[in-house]
């Protein structure tokens, strides 16, 4: 009995040690506030969280601002109307009560947290500059003369009509030896949002993957992307990760740092990361906050000859085929219609199909393009035609392209039936077999290159070769080498170039060229060319090319680049005959009520008022293009359709007395677009005043000072003093308002003196606020 009952007083108190100290004795359904440790990190601020028995709850506003998914097993419990989460139903969640400092320690793998995906896709873009009536019209013309001869005079005109609806242009050639012919006359629509355009008129067909681009007159309608500059229709390379701490990603393609970005814990996925076509690789890295570094290395091959999968694109053309193009006006055959439609499949296969008639002529066919990211870009034609003249045939091509940084090439063959027949190609000249075949490769700042092309079957038998090699000496400038063979029946010889380019500084340039090539006669000459060149200004300015080689042949020439129009003139000698030319190219516009001439109109056009004020300097992308006239306004063209264009003004020509609140102004205007851009300019005179309020003292420090009518503010100062600028001739009022202790406002008016030469910025004195 002794033995028994010692044991249980062993016993006994073995349970008295284990158990804990009454101070942290469990008590169930008790509120705790607790200190937050995820992964080991400490986060700020303090949690909430409930014992319960079947483990700890916390709320799920806490589990959301920790990122962490919600678990898949048990709904969450309602505590105190607040929904909350058991950690025991957290899946790999590890947990645990650091008592002694009241910390909830969390272990969380990267899985545990919520996805998120960084998009570098660009936004549509949005026009922010609405588009107004303007006709317009640009002309090229030229003089020329040469020894015993009589001048002749040329000119390009196009007549066009730009607004909301789209825009309208014809365009002719005239001549002072024969008469004048129009070439194209057409109206145009875009959608940027369908990434589609309407033209009706003239136009040039889509050709697709085997088709040939002809003039017709008709009507044409297509998905063009270019209409969002920032939409890229080809696949790019999605990049996958995780983090289990708050992290930061840097992304390099090609060694070049194309993205930074913050991570929240958890796995990640980034798309539409933008990249240079052709073969490469992407490093990322992502570094935690504890210092610790994951570097992954990702290849890629990215295609453009590809389409996103799910993304099409169609074209369409009808009309009649333009004959005689630059020689008749108004000449049109036979009835012309084609469809082509693209379409990516996978992210490594995409179609297109194709018909197309004209006449008696018809064809049908289907292209294939398949990516093999360690090789390239394959594809692959089939196509059946049939003709009135010829019966039936059949065509078959096939290609491979490759862009890397070791090495590049390509090799397309393309072979058809001896009654093959296709829109707009002569039967007589179509040549069965095509051949071509390139590779190039760089190292060190070399470049070589092979290239050979080949035809046969038809009337037409060729065969030729080339090689080039390029050196950048640095310093020294860059030398390139070529040779050309036409080793085909008949072949002509050989074409030796070597070149050597030097840019003396961001405008000017000078080059020396040799050149050893087959004469008239069937001996070989060589030919000894020098250049030097001078580029002209973005804005304003003189360009100028001199060039002398052997043989006696010399030529000068200059272009000068004014507001108004581009001037050129040049005189050139070969032996005793002398040829002198001379030019202007231009454009004008009406816009907002208004006549203005300029150079070239080939983009959008914008009138830009300064509010009056003249011989302000108009900058575009920070380079000057333009004058205000004597009413303020500036003419600009060459606006980029569907992109930022930077608008801004030169504050240095503006007066003491003007007002403004921005010197650059942003606009997205619509492709061939005519626009109004207003700078906020107001004429107004400064003062510098000594304020005191009814009882002699000085408004206090910080107190705003607001002249009626404007919603500008000016500070005051120390003792009451102050600059106040926007003022109108004659009689101002001004409310004054402060705040803190003792705020309150009052009012104060003053007579403003007339302007003098030798006082710009007044000082009115003491002033009182009532």
């Amino acid at each position: 009995m002794a033995l028994i009952a010692q044991l249980l007083l062993l016993i006994s108190a073995a349970a008295t040690a284990q158990s804990p100290p009454a101070e942290f004795r469990v008590n169930w359904g008790e509120t705790l506030l607790l200190a937050l440790k995820v992964n080991g990190v400490p986060r700020d601020g303090m949690l909430r969280a409930v014992r319960l028995r079947e483990g700890l709850a916390i709320p799920q506003s806490n589990w959301d601002d920790m990122h962490l998914r919600l678990p898949a097993s048990g709904p969450p419990r309602v505590i105190d109307g607040e929904q909350h989460v058991l950690l025991a139903n957290a899946g790999p969640l590890r947990w645990r009560i650091d008592e002694a400092s009241q910390t909830l320690e969390l272990d969380a793998p990267a899985s545990a947290f919520v996805g998120q995906s960084l998009d570098m896709a660009g936004g549509r873009p949005r026009v922010t500059a609405p588009s107004v009536w303007a006709p317009f019209m640009n002309y090229d013309a030229q003089w020329q003369r040469r020894t015993r001869s009589p001048g002749a005079a040329d000119a390009l005109w196009e007549l066009g009509l730009m607004g909301p609806l789209g825009d309208f242009s014809s365009t002719g050639l005239a001549r002072s030896q024969g008469s004048g012919v129009r070439l194209d006359t057409r109206w145009q629509r875009d959608d940027p949002a369908r990434l589609t355009r309407w033209r009706v008129g003239d136009a040039i067909s889509h050709a697709g993957a085997w088709g040939r681009a002809l003039r017709y007159g008709g009507l044409q309608w297509g998905t063009d992307f270019s209409l969002q500059p920032g939409f890229l229709s080809f696949p790019l390379p999605t990049l996958r990760g995780e983090a289990a701490l708050p992290s930061t990603l840097d992304v390099y393609v090609n060694n070049g740092q194309r993205l930074q970005s913050r991570l929240q814990p958890g796995p990640f996925d980034l798309s539409e990361l933008p990249v240079v076509t052709g073969q490469g690789e992407i490093r990322t890295v992502v570094r935690d906050l504890l210092g610790r570094e994951q570097v992954v290395v990702t290849p890629y091959y990215v295609s453009p000859a590809l389409l996103k999968p799910g993304l099409s694109a169609i074209s369409v053309d009808i009309g009649a085929e333009r004959e005689d193009y630059g020689l008749a006006s108004n000449r049109y055959g036979r009835a012309l219609a084609s469809v082509t439609h693209r379409q990516g499949v996978t992210e490594r296969f995409t179609r297109e199909l194709r018909a197309e008639a004209s006449g008696r002529k018809q064809a049908v066919g289907a292209t294939g393009w398949m990516l093999w990211p360690s090789l390239g870009t394959g594809s692959a034609s089939a196509v059946a035609s049939r003709s009135g003249e010829r019966g039936s045939g059949w065509m078959l091509a096939a290609g491979l392209d490759r862009q890397a940084r070791d090495w590049s090439g390509s090799l397309q063959v393309r072979h058809a039936s001896p009654r093959f027949s296709q829109v707009g190609q002569p039967n007589a000249m179509a040549a069965r077999t095509v051949v071509t075949a390139a590779v190039g490769t760089s190292w060190a700042g070399q470049s070589l290159g092979v290239s050979i092309a080949r035809q046969s079957g038809g009337a037409v038998q060729s065969k030729l070769a080339q090689v080039n090699y390029s050196r950048d000496l640095g310093y020294w400038g860059y030398v390139g080498l070529i040779v050309f063979r036409d080793l085909g029946p008949g072949g002509s010889g050989s074409v030796m170039g070597l070149s050597w380019t030097r840019a003396l500084d961001a405008r000017h340039g000078v080059s020396v060229g040799v050149q050893r090539q087959p004469g008239l006669d069937g001996s070989n000459q060589t030919v000894v060319q020098t250049q030097l060149q001078r580029n002209p200004a973005f804005g304003s300015g003189v360009g100028y090319q001199v060039m002398a080689e052997t043989g006696g042949r010399q030529l000068v020439q200059a272009q000068w680049q004014g507001d108004h129009a581009v001037l050129t003139g040049g005189a050139g000698r070969r032996g005793r005959e002398v040829e002198t030319r001379i030019g202007a190219s231009g454009g004008a516009a009406w816009v907002d009520g208004s006549f203005f001439a300029g150079r070239r109109i080939d983009g959008g056009i914008a009138v830009v008022d300064v509010g009056g004020y003249e011989g302000v300097r108009v900058t575009q992308d920070n380079q000057d293009v333009a004058r205000t006239d004597a009413r303020g306004r500036a003419f600009v063209s060459g606006l980029r359709g569907y992109q930022p264009n930077r608008i801004g003004i030169d504050a240095s020509d503006l007066p003491m007395d003007a007002e403004l609140e921005a010197l650059e102004i942003r606009l997205t205007p619509a492709a061939r677009s005519a626009a109004r851009i207003d700078f906020p300019v107001q004429r107004g005179r400064s003062a510098v005043v000594e304020i005191l309020d009814y009882a002699g003292r000085p408004l206090p420090p910080g107190a705003q000072l607001q002249p009626k009518g404007q919603a500008r503010l000016f500070p005051v100062g120390l003792n009451g003093r102050a600059y106040v600028a926007g003022l109108a001739p004659g009689r101002n009022t001004v409310l004054a308002r402060w705040t803190g202790e003792g705020s309150g406002e009052c009012q104060f008016e003053f007579l403003l003196p007339p302007a003098r030469d030798s006082d710009d910025l007044p000082d009115l004195g003491i002033l009182i606020c009532r």
